[in-house]
């Protein structure tokens, strides 16, 4: 009586002679079949991907303006369409502030332009506030340390004599 061959052989053994049994019809078949069943397995797996998600259904663009500000359109996940126009007062390092107004409409060039001689003047008010105040300013490094509180509230710009 012979040995049955160990059974990681038999298995190799048997997709060799199914292979080989394969007609011309057959392989046609299975390679429709693989190319179906691969892009649909690539799209199921993208749809439960909550950052690609996020990605493909998300909207930004920033549009520059005569006016020296900055406008913004952004769609957040297939979410509403909102718009900002935005003027920058205050740069330290890599920070950067803004002020900014959020519209649920596109903004015609003269909103635009109105928009942005407000923010220019409500920026120009926060600077000539901000020379008077002598306290840390929020992010500014204090001891080698990241300060991230707010400004204090218990100490009142004193002005110099």
């Amino acid at each position: 009586m012979t040995e049955p061959p160990p059974p990681d052989e038999g298995r190799v053994v048997g997709w060799i002679k199914a292979a080989q049994g394969l007609t011309l019809g057959n392989l046609l078949i299975l390679a429709g079949l693989a190319t179906i069943t691969v892009p649909v397995y690539v799209i199921y797996r993208a749809l439960g991907d909550e950052a690609l998600l996020d990605r493909l259904m998300s909207t930004y663009e920033v549009i520059d303006t005569k006016q020296g500000c900055l406008v913004r359109h952004v769609q957040e996940r297939g979410g509403p369409d909102l718009w900002g126009v935005s003027s920058g007062f205050a740069f330290q390092g890599r920070d950067r502030w803004y002020v900014n107004v959020l519209l649920e409409h596109t903004p015609s060039d003269d909103e635009v332009a109105a928009y942005c001689a407000s923010l220019k003047l409500i920026a120009d008010r926060m600077l000539e506030r901000g020379s008077l105040y002598r306290g840390p300013v929020p992010g500014a490094a204090i001891d080698g340390r990241r300060y991230g509180g707010d400004l204090p509230t218990d100490r009142v710009p004193q002005k110099e004599n």
